[in-house]
Parts: structure tokens; sequence; C-alpha cells
């Protein structure tokens, strides 16, 4: 009887460091990101790029699982785009316009959606981008299914997480002026996106 339940206390341990490390995969693109000295919004080419090595960066009981669907992660990180102009309330999930919010947008604006809403109004931050808040909900998904151990909305939503968050990381999706039509640089977002990191991403530290 003793020695089942140490075999218990053990398997919930297992599992409660397991969740501990999964917080969720976003986090861990978040952390992989600003150290790959890449900045920017990115292209199908380099969403694939980011979600691949991303899997790299993980916890090493995580990467058991994650490195057998590495190819999936990779494919599907473009999926969120994808949507993003068939699905409705998929786009304002991409971005943030800060500069909405004066010189700190840190200052003004809630960490938490349902607080922001009745600061702000839902309207108003939809119209504006709502990608931090969203980053949120794809966690607490990612956390439920991982509790599930569903793996197929496991893939899912990992996918699309390190998408959301990769493109928080952009300073031209944090800004009204997110494709330089504002000051006579209209282009420049789909460059930087993808034309740079497809000439030079072989020189990137990653």
């Amino acid at each position: 009887m003793a020695s089942f339940i140490l075999s218990q206390r053990k398997k919930t341990e297992k599992s409660r460091v397991f969740f501990k490390n999964a917080l969720n995969f976003s986090l861990l693109v978040f952390f992989f990101l600003p150290q790959s000295g890449v900045n920017g919004h990115w292209g199908f080419w380099a969403h694939k790029r980011i979600n691949r090595l991303a899997v790299f960066r993980l916890p090493a009981e995580m990467q058991v699982f994650y490195k057998k669907y590495i190819d999936y992660l990779s494919e599907n990180a473009v999926n969120a785009d994808k949507r993003r102009y068939a699905v409705e309330g998929e786009a304002e999930r991409h971005f943030i316009d800060l500069d909405v919010y004066g010189e700190s947008a840190l200052a003004v604006l809630p960490k938490h959606w349902k607080a922001a809403v009745q600061k702000m109004g839902e309207d108003s931050l939809r119209k504006h981008g709502i990608v931090p808040w969203y980053v949120q909900t794809a966690a607490s998904q990612l956390t439920a299914a991982l509790r599930e151990k569903n793996t197929a909305r496991i893939l899912r939503i990992s996918a699309d997480i390190g998408h959301y968050i990769a493109d928080a990381h952009v300073p031209l999706h944090t800004t009204r002026n997110y494709n330089g039509q504002l000051t006579g640089q209209d282009g420049i977002h789909g460059f930087w996106e993808s034309r740079l990191p497809e000439l030079f991403a072989e020189g990137y530290d990653l």
C-alpha cells in the first residue's frame, strides 16, 4: 500500500512539474524571440522558421512531445494569417496600435481583458488590435488542452500562439502607420516581414 501511494505521489509530482514548465508554447516562443537577434513581423517563411526553432528552446521534458510534431508546428505556423480575411474577428488578434494610447500604453491599458473592456470599450479595443489579450486567451486554451491531453488541440493552439507572439514582436504591428502609409513609405510592411528575412536569414544569429 505504501509503495502504491508513493508511486501515485511521484506521478502527481511529475505532472505538476510538467504543467509548471508548460505555461504554454507561446511563452516559450516569447522568450526565444528576443534572443534571436530578429525583431519584426514575419511572412510565411519566417513564421515557419520561428515556430520550428522555438521547439528547441523548450524544457527537455516538453521537447520529447513537441519534436515529434515539429513539422506540423512549422507548416501550420501560418494558419492564423490564412484566416485573417476569412474569419471575422481574426485580423485584430495580430496587432495593437500602441500609439493610439499616448506616450505610455503600459500605463494606460489594463493587463486583463475584462478590465480593459470596462475602461476602454470593446469596440475601441478591437478596432486598434487585441494581440496582448488574445495571447492570454490562447495561453489559457493551451493549458486546458495540455491538462486534457488532447493532442490535436495542443498542436493547433501551439502553432497559432507561436504566430501571435511572433506578430507581437513586430514594430509595424504596434502602430497605426503599419505600412508606412502615413510617412510616404508605402509597402514597407511586406519588405520588412517577408523580403528581408528571406534574403538575410542565413546571417541571423538564430
